[in-house]
């Protein structure tokens, strides 16, 4: 029970993170003036790949509860 609402939660995050740099690349126009944009879309792509790393070793370790 724990590690399914874990990969829910998991999944959740993964999907949010996609929309969030998703959101952000196609209009960066939307954020401040004096925004480093790479750095700014660097720490987005950060959140996914951390998501994605925790799905990954959870399924990889955990799929059989």
């Amino acid at each position: 029970m724990i590690v399914s609402a874990l990969k829910k939660k998991l999944e959740a995050e993964v999907e949010l993170a996609k929309s969030d740099l998703q959101v952000f690349l196609t209009n960066p126009i939307g954020v401040a003036e004096h925004i480093d944009y790479v750095a700014t879309a660097e720490k987005k792509l950060e959140h996914l790949t951390n998501a994605e790393d925790k799905l990954e070793t959870l399924v990889k370790h955990f799929s059989k509860y």
